[in-house]
């Protein structure tokens, strides 16, 4: 499996992620994450999309809570926007 450091991919972003080869993304020397280029993109397979949206929640919860964002916040922005988008 191909390695590439994250600047190297930057530079060659679409060279890399344009291609159907996966490899593995290194900062500082050390793996910070791999690129799997799907077959069929629109067909992800369950257990992936359940990992991937498991990680993004718990990733999003500590941001908000940095933030001091609470669950009500979010609640109560989304109930406005919902509301916005109905008047149009």
């Amino acid at each position: 499996m191909k390695m590439a450091g994250i600047r190297e991919v930057r530079a060659k972003c679409a060279g890399y992620l344009g291609g159907s080869e996966p490899f593995l993304v290194t900062k500082h020397g050390k793996v910070s994450g791999v690129y799997i280029p799907l077959e069929s993109p629109d067909r992800l397979p369950d257990d992936w999309r359940r990992e991937i949206g498991k990680s993004l929640s718990h990733y999003l919860a500590r941001l908000l809570e940095l933030k001091g964002i609470t669950e009500r916040d979010v609640g109560e922005d989304f109930r406005a926007f919902r509301g916005s988008r109905r008047r149009r």
